[in-house]
């Protein structure tokens, strides 16, 4: 406790200092830091030929980083495919139709890779019910009164609905570890909700889930744990999997708490929300809803309906600021689709070593597995980062990319970063982008000096044996200090 003590007094004591290179070096002996793995640079993003980084400590180790790995993918994204662009998604019918209105063949929803599709992340998009009344409205006007055939949905452009290989087996069955589809829908993801018990330690019991998941079932080992200890649910299941446990705790005294989960084939859903919302409409379907996997060649006189997302430059800040998985992984196979023809994660993370070479930022001490960073295998330096996101400010995207950072200590931002920075020069002026997964701690991103100079900094703890408020307050220091610079 003494040590605590001390190590807190301590760096209240530095950020008086002013120095941000003496800041880390004294940050770097505090006793919370003792058997991590730490590591800070920070450099003027127009920093001249010669010129020393304004930070420096360790900053050639190669570490996990979490989270902040989406600034790379979004960035390379935006800059590739255009803050503009839009995902597609279409509804066609297969065969022909008879003068009683059967069609004699299928519907097909055929998938883009649109991380949007029916969710409730990014404003403006129609949600799962209201995407499935648009879509049982263009079947209606091409006057199909029942359908001999099946609704199938087409994820051919991707892999069949998977995750990244080096994602945890409890992060699987959460919405954050939701898997990779060309056919996304509703998110990935479900909506679980408890009644906590009336004490600690007592059964939670399942209420309600959202959307209904045809065929799932569960075994149900959820807790209560105390009053406000917030969420500590998990959800076991994997894609394809149709059987979940739920496990962990809620918190006693709500009346309803609610978690969310992975869905087992979001494609499949799609396709069986939409049977659903056609026999609603008395329009029956006979036979099964499926999943294509192989390609197939549309006729555009079949087309029944095109829904269009909202631009990258929207998904690409609702994606950084919220720091969602599933949609960063998702623009990473698009871009990685339109660059080199295979919508897969290792051509894109091959793709973004590449664009590395383009922008001259050297990455021998990065080696990467997912585009998230929801993996503890990804591993990067804080040089890297910071030469990045200096390279970046050159680019025409870079209005763009600069805008999906969340703004420190702005509480009508978004994001995880409202009470960074507080009553210090970094308030209203850091973009910082978060990364959390266990034992990593990551803040990365620009802040300018009280001259208006910008700087790109990084700040990466792994290993750490203490409360990862206690990192966040170190990295807040290292940036605030950057920001009190002339």
């Amino acid at each position: 406790m003494l040590k605590r003590i001390i190590s807190i007094s301590l760096i209240g004591f530095l950020l008086l200092a002013g120095d941000p290179q003496e800041l880390v070096e004294n940050l770097s002996r505090a006793p919370e830091l003792r058997h991590a793995q730490w590591s800070v640079y920070a450099r003027y993003v127009d920093e001249a030929e010669g010129e020393a980084p304004v930070a420096d400590y360790k900053s050639d180790q190669s570490l996990a980083c979490a989270s902040s790995l989406k600034v790379i993918t979004l960035g390379m994204a935006l800059d590739k495919l255009g803050g503009d662009f839009t995902f597609k998604t279409r509804l066609y019918y297969s065969g022909n139709i008879d003068q009683s209105g059967t069609l004699h063949g299928n519907i097909y929803i055929v998938g883009s890779g649109d991380p949007t599709l029916g969710g409730d992340q990014v404003g403006g998009v129609y949600n799962s019910k209201k995407l499935v009344s648009e879509w049982v409205k263009a079947i209606k006007r091409k006057e199909i009164k029942a359908i001999d055939g099946a609704v199938i949905a087409d994820e051919s452009l991707y892999e069949p609905y998977h995750v990244p290989g080096t994602w945890t087996w409890e992060d699987l069955g959460n919405y954050y570890g939701a898997g990779l589809t060309a056919l996304c829908f509703s998110d990935n993801k479900y909506y679980l909700d408890f009644k906590p018990g009336a004490k600690e330690g007592d059964p939670a019991e399942v209420i309600g889930l959202r959307p209904d998941v045809p065929g799932l079932t569960y075994t149900n080992l959820m807790k209560t744990g105390p009053v406000n200890s917030g969420d500590q649910g998990y959800i076991l299941c994997a894609p394809n999997q149709y059987h979940a446990v739920f496990h962990g705790t809620v918190p006693a005294g709500v009346e309803k708490f609610t978690i969310k989960g992975s869905l087992p084939n979001p494609a499949l859903l799609a396709a069986q929300s939409l049977k659903q919302g056609l026999v609603k409409a008395n329009i029956p379907v006979v036979k099964t809803e499926a999943i294509n996997n192989e390609k197939i060649t549309y006729q555009n006189d079949k087309l029944l309906k095109t829904v269009m997302s909202p631009p990258l430059f929207r998904i690409a800040e609702i994606t950084n600021k919220l720091s969602n998985n599933t949609f960063t992984e998702m623009i990473l196979l698009r871009t990685a689709y339109e660059e080199t023809g295979a919508g897969t994660t290792r051509a894109g993370t091959e793709l973004i070593e590449d664009y590395m070479d383009k922008l001259h930022v050297e990455h021998s001490g990065m080696y990467l597995v997912d585009a998230s960073g929801l993996s503890r295998e990804n591993m990067i330096t804080t040089k890297i980062f910071c030469d990045y996101l200096s390279a970046m400010t050159k680019r025409h995207s870079f209005p763009d990319f600069y805008n999906t950072f969340a703004t420190a200590g702005d509480d009508k931002d978004y994001g995880f970063v409202v009470y960074f920075g507080k009553n210090t020069p970094a308030a209203n002026n850091a973009r910082v982008k978060t990364g959390y997964i266990g034992g990593v701690r990551s803040h990365t991103g620009y802040v300018r000096t009280r001259s208006g100079r910008l700087i790109a900094f990084s700040c990466i703890a792994n290993n750490y044996h203490c409360k990862t408020s206690v990192i966040t307050r170190f990295h807040e220091q290292v940036v605030a200090a950057l920001a009190e610079m002339e």
